[in-house]
């Protein structure tokens, strides 16, 4: 229950500030969720080890960490503003889109159905408003969040400007596949073991589960998966790459289809997350068992890393 208080205290205060001074903010919280997190922060570093190397030098390591709880607190101050933001304002000023043109328009023009396939890196579901004024709709499958009714709050922040956004499950699942088959948009997340089919992928040159969902659902219905990459900008805009078609090997082999043709998208995610391991927004342990190595110890608030 507190969890639903914060977030409607954080609506209607923060949720009103200027975007520079919710972003401040966010420095703040994040200096300090970095400071008193210490099982995020572990796991954190040890997703980072794995990305970086295990002979980065514990400063880059830590430093990059650090953006990280930061960038997870300007999510936060995004998802509270969108119900007041000029969606007009923002793609104008702070959204970039690559690749929308001669990827995505074109896709949706086909009709067989888009999944758009991206990563927690930047903030994807910012990213994704500007569709709407390119005159494209997305259904999106979000992480179901407990209790329900801090979910459904969630989502309808998200869903404020006129994409839906629902949980992942039975119902969520049957409305996207409808989506597909009715020649429509939806957007997926690849890059964490959530729910639903899943295997066991080199990822970084370890094994480890990941999602099999979305590409199995574009096997079963033909639909495009347009790979997308969000990244944060210096001046606090949002750059949004929508890449080529995966191109989907299909052999009749349901199982073995899924596993190969998710390891071409791993590929695409491991070439940018090494670019920018900094904006990659995952607090849970994307590898288990033990860290590749021990963690450094943490940065004080206000320290120089």
């Amino acid at each position: 229950m507190w969890k639903y208080i914060l977030f409607l205290i954080a609506i209607h205060t923060v949720g009103r500030l200027p975007l520079g001074v919710g972003y401040a903010a966010a420095e703040v919280v994040g200096r300090l969720a970095y400071r008193l997190s210490p099982g995020s922060r572990r796991n954190v570093i040890n997703n980072l080890r794995h990305v970086m190397g295990k002979d980065a030098p514990d400063k880059k390591v830590r430093a990059a960490a650090y953006m990280i709880f930061i960038n997870i607190a300007k999510y936060y101050v995004d998802l509270v503003r969108m119900p007041r933001m000029d969606l007009d304002d923002f793609f104008r000023r702070r959204l970039r889109y690559f690749g929308l043109d001669e990827y995505l328009l074109p896709a949706v023009a086909a009709g067989k159905g888009v999944i758009v396939l991206s990563v927690h890196l930047g903030n994807p579901e910012l990213a994704v408003q500007g569709m709407l004024l390119k005159d494209v709709k997305v259904f999106a499958l979000t992480e179901p969040l407990q209790p329900p009714r801090l979910h459904r709050l969630v989502d309808s922040l998200r869903s404020s400007k006129g994409h839906t956004f629902a949980p992942v499950g039975f119902a969520g699942v049957k409305r996207a596949i409808q989506t597909l088959r009715e020649g429509g948009v939806i957007a997926l997340m690849g890059d964490r073991d959530i729910e639903g089919p899943k295997a066991s992928l080199p990822f970084f040159g370890e094994e480890t589960m990941m999602p099999t969902g979305p590409i199995e659902m574009a096997l079963r219905t033909g639909a495009t998966v347009i790979p997308s990459f969000c990244l944060r900008t210096k001046q606090g805009g949002i750059d949004a790459y929508l890449e080529e078609p995966l191109e989907l090997e299909r052999t009749g082999d349901m199982e073995r289809d899924a596993r190969t043709n998710a390891q071409r998208f791993l590929a695409l995610i491991e070439r940018r997350l090494r670019q920018h391991p900094d904006q990659w927004v995952v607090l849970e342990s994307i590898w288990d068992g033990v860290p590749v190595q021990p963690e450094p110890p943490p940065v004080a608030v206000g320290e120089e890393v």
